[in-house]
């Protein structure tokens, strides 16, 4: 999938759909885009989640 298909599909899956992440502008496999939102959601609950609390 492309970089708009993997952009679109973060913010269908992750319910966030303004969401205008950077990436790289290449062909993702199904491993690679697994790794970028397993990263989001590490960084939300690491980073934003711990300020809530």
């Amino acid at each position: 999938m492309n970089k708009e298909e993997v952009l679109d599909r973060l913010r269908e899956e992750l319910e966030i759909p303004f969401f205008q992440g950077k990436i790289e502008d290449k062909e993702y496999s199904e491993e690679e885009y697994q790794k970028i939102k397993n990263d989001l959601i590490k960084y939300f609950d690491d980073y934003v989640r711990n300020v809530e609390n």
